[in-house]
């Protein structure tokens, strides 16, 4: 079976010209000539149990039947700098098969829109520490946090200190979240209250900031205070906001007082 995947892998990756393979499986699995991508482990295990039930249930139709993972894909895709057009293999004892992710993504889509606001590339890296954050936790915890990036000044305006900056004073090389070496340190300071406001170029100017709320605003319903705060503040500026969810981990998206797009990181 494994060998039938790989050949087929193989000549759909040559026929639509594509250099990478996202890998969905508890072994791994070697595809001559292209670049392997292994799934999370969390992913791994939700997918296996996520089959396990609907099979035993009489509903397993295919893995696209699973909610979210078009988005975790696009996901995937966008924060490890690759094109939108991807292949995804799967091989688990209980699902077998190879689809074709073709064609921009949502996420593309609502990235290069947001880019209006800020650096492309610190958006891509913000929502990669996001997603970090949302898949892992600290220290075996789900946490929430959120990222206003772009229109500094104003936001800064619009939102009050809750604790000590812990970024005040540091040079600009350590609060670029374009540098993964600081990522550590920012899933650290994600477990303060407050979120983290960055210019748009990336640089974190504050963590551990509580934001202002003005004026009406209408989300759907199960989304709290964090997610209301960073709506508001993007409505209120020219600042887009990705929040981790401390419930369920999702991650959003927030642009011009709206949820542009959801990635359900909890399904994975």
């Amino acid at each position: 079976m494994i060998d039938l995947l790989i050949d087929f892998t193989s000549r759909l990756a040559e026929k639509y010209s594509i250099e990478r393979v996202i890998l969905v499986s508890d072994v791994d699995i070697e595809f001559e000539g292209l670049q392997v991508i292994r799934a999370p482990r969390h992913y791994i295990e939700t997918v296996k149990n996520t089959f396990a039930i609907t099979g035993s249930c009489g509903f397993t139709e295919s893995i696209m039947s699973i909610p979210g993972i078009s988005e975790f894909v696009e996901a995937f895709i966008e924060v490890s700098s690759l094109e939108s057009k991807a292949i995804v293999c799967v091989y688990l004892p209980n699902m077998k098969g190879v689809f074709l992710i073709d064609g921009e993504s949502r996420l593309s889509r609502v990235l290069k829109e947001c880019a209006e606001y800020a650096d492309p590339n610190a958006l891509r890296a913000t929502l990669a520490v996001a997603l970090s954050i949302a898949f892992k936790g600290r220290e075996g915890k789900r946490i929430g946090t959120a990222f206003v990036i772009g229109d500094a000044e104003n936001v800064m305006k619009k939102s009050r200190q809750a604790v000590l900056n812990p970024y005040e004073g540091h040079p600009k090389e350590k609060r670029d979240i374009k540098n993964q070496e600081n990522w550590e340190s920012i899933r650290e300071f994600a477990q303060l209250d407050g979120v983290f406001i960055l210019d748009s170029d990336g640089y974190i100017i504050s963590a551990g900031r509580y934001l202002d709320i003005e004026g009406e605003i209408s989300l759907k319903y199960g989304l709290g205070g964090r997610h209301i705060a960073c709506a508001s503040i993007t409505k209120n500026t020219k600042s887009v906001a990705i929040v981790v969810s401390s419930s369920g981990g999702d991650v959003t998206i927030f642009r011009d007082g709206e949820a542009v797009i959801e990635i359900p990181v909890s399904l994975m």
